[in-house]
């Protein structure tokens, strides 16, 4: 047993009894490093990360690997959903140097965090132009011993490029309507009109941009928006890279056609996806759309809910990625019928490839019929039997921990989803998830990270803050219980208190930073904890516009990335909507007629006089001479 065996994260107890001396993340190691003068082996990744298990199994495993790197490194594991302040600095440090990043993450350091190698997956012996882990040790060493004053220049330029980052601030009004636009216009440029999706593969759902487009409909009713949401969300949920049979998202396509998947499940995903496809729905009223979120949301009970939310399913079961998903022709074809084979594309020789495009004798479900024609009496029976039979199956691992900022991604679409279709089962469960969160891991004005098995830890980041917030934010809209706007106020006041940057504008990901602060704007897989804070201080303008300032100076902080890349700020663009809508309240131009077919709120102040506002939903408008809160409308 090494160190990790007294750690709660899945991903690090299961590396607790490799042959490697690991470390968790914190002093010991690094005094360890500097007194023997050694450089650090830090290795980040996650429990449902395949290209984790591999190098796992492929290396981290066998003696011989374990006593090079014993006697190279001090070696550290880290768990990337647990620290993701370290995997983001990190990751941030590796693109500068390389251009690129993944998991695993491996980067070298030296004794005092500094970067000065970064690599991904590494396999043990060098092939194909990539340096193996054995031959790596060799490298470092000769380096570290010869070359050491190279080494750590490199680590002290790429820690000054993100100090100046941080620094940026263009002081000058921002045009609103400008970045909408321009950001629809980068998105089209980059949206698969056979496929749907945006870019080339591999395609993450990107269900912020979604968001962004129906929005972008909404409001300036341009066809072209609804139709490339329709299309991408159609295709996703029709392909591989949707879980036909448990349902759910799998994290992302490994081609263009969304069919071959890279198999591990995110809750973040699923929350997402919940959001994208109920808003959909509020548009088109095609039951296509609502039959997928509540699918999600099965999924979400069935197999990620205990207390509150889980983190994510595993990729890999039996040693193998996407095992427990796929199935052999004989396995299949006496389950189901052979319409059901038809439509599924399912063959003899197999339609799932492996990751060197080899066919593996294996499918992947995917439907190639009519979207409309995926429920029905003959459909829901073959799925049903194989349901059945899939889980019979050796399961693969759910990584049981509760995190907030997933947590709190998942109470606001299921607040979202509760007020759409009236559903108090959506509400109960976001509910449940938020007062757990409130009464376990929130203390004495402090949001932790993570729980699980009774064990709270790890001083809550931006995301935790600002994702926890929008969910109460959301949540309070759906039930109007003043303990949810109560505790948003209170955790938003905190938030700004320890992770605003009052000099530059902008937030820091942590109040507790390792070797530099960080600042992290751009979304990724999903909406940046900088975007989700500022539509929460955008929306909370609609009650008090106390955050005015801060908002403002904040997005001059990064106007410059938003004006040159705006694909990569479409969550934080949207919350302009909002934005532009207030200012029209304010200048009294706002109308019932325009305010009807806004989303995701039900309910809209539309003016302010003499200290009272008119609040409507999308059928009536009434009078609140108390300005501090709305008030839900009863149709009686």
């Amino acid at each position: 047993m090494n160190k990790l065996i007294n750690e709660k994260s899945p991903y690090l107890l299961e590396h607790a009894k490799n042959p490697i001396n690991w470390y968790p993340w914190s002093d010991e190691p690094f005094i360890k490093a500097k007194n023997e003068d050694k450089p650090i082996f830090l290795s980040i990744g996650y429990s449902t990360c395949h290209w984790c298990h591999v190098m796992d199994l492929e290396s981290f495993n066998e003696k011989d690997v374990a006593d090079k790197m014993n006697n190279t490194f001090i070696c550290i594991k880290v768990d990337r959903e647990e620290r993701p302040d370290i995997d983001n600095l990190y990751m941030t440090m590796s693109q500068i140097m390389t251009g690129q990043g993944g998991w695993p993450l491996n980067v070298i350091l030296t004794p005092d965090k500094k970067p000065v190698f970064s690599f991904t997956y590494i396999p043990k012996t060098s092939r194909n132009n990539n340096i193996g882990l054995m031959d790596l040790c060799d490298t470092v060493n000769y380096f570290w011993k010869n070359k050491r004053p190279e080494l750590e220049k490199n680590g002290d330029t790429v820690i000054d490029a993100i100090t100046h980052n941080n620094v940026k601030r263009k002081n000058e009004e921002i045009n609103y309507e400008s970045l909408i636009k321009s950001t629809f216009k980068s998105l089209k440029g980059n949206y698969d009109e056979e496929y749907g999706g945006f870019g080339n593969a591999p395609k993450f759902p990107s269900f912020q941009h979604i968001i962004f487009l129906l929005d972008y409909y909404k409001n300036y009713n341009d066809k072209k928006a609804l139709e490339m949401a329709e299309k991408t969300m159609k295709t996703m949920r029709l392909g591989g890279v949707y879980d036909q049979i448990g349902y759910g998202f799998h994290r992302y396509s490994t081609d263009a056609l969304w069919r071959i998947p890279h198999f591990e499940k995110m809750a973040y995903d699923q929350a997402m996806a919940i959001m994208a496809y109920t808003y959909m729905y509020s548009i088109t009223k095609n039951d296509f759309y609502k039959n997928v979120v509540y699918e999600i949301f099965q999924f979400l009970k069935s197999e990620m809910f205990g207390n509150a939310f889980y983190t994510a399913v595993d990729a890999d079961s039996e040693n193998e990625e996407g095992r427990y998903y796929t199935w052999a022709y004989d396995e299949i074809s006496h389950i189901v019928d052979s319409e059901f084979i038809k439509s599924f594309d399912v063959s003899k020789t197999g339609n799932f490839y492996d990751n060197n495009y080899r066919l593996t004798g294996r499918n992947i479900l995917y439907f190639s019929g009519n979207p409309e024609e995926i429920h029905g009496k003959k459909m829901d029976l073959n799925i049903k039997k194989l349901y059945e039979t899939r889980n019979k199956r050796k399961g693969h691992l759910i990584d049981d921990k509760i995190l907030v900022d997933i947590n709190g991604l998942t109470i606001k679409a299921l607040a979202i989803s509760s007020m759409v279709f009236s559903d108090k089962n959506m509400l109960e469960y976001a509910e449940k998830a938020a007062d757990f969160i409130i009464s376990k891991m929130y203390k004495n004005n402090i949001l932790y990270h993570r729980y699980r098995e009774g064990d709270v830890s790890i001083e809550g980041f931006l995301d935790d803050y600002a994702f926890f917030s929008s969910g109460l934010l959301y949540l309070y809209e759906a039930s109007f219980n003043d303990m949810y706007l109560k505790y948003f106020e209170e955790i938003t006041h905190e938030m700004v208190k320890k992770f605003y940057d009052s000099e530059y504008g902008g937030f820091y990901e942590t109040d507790h930073p390792e070797v530099v602060k960080l600042k992290e704007s751009y979304d990724n897989a999903i909406p940046s904890g900088f975007s989700i804070a500022i539509d929460n201080l955008v929306t909370y303008r609609y009650l008090n516009n106390k955050y005015d300032t801060i908002v403002d100076a904040s997005l001059n902080s990064v106007y410059e990335e938003m004006t040159s890349k705006p694909m990569f700020f479409s969550a934080t663009v949207d919350a302009f909507f909002k934005k532009l809508r207030f200012y029209k309240i304010e200048a009294g131009k706002e109308t019932l007629d325009s305010v009807k077919k806004y989303y995701p709120n039900n309910y809209f102040v539309i003016s302010s006089n003499d200290g009272k506002i008119s609040v409507c939903d999308i059928n009536k408008c009434f009078i609140v001479e108390d300005t501090k809160k709305l008030v839900k409308i009863i149709n009686d």
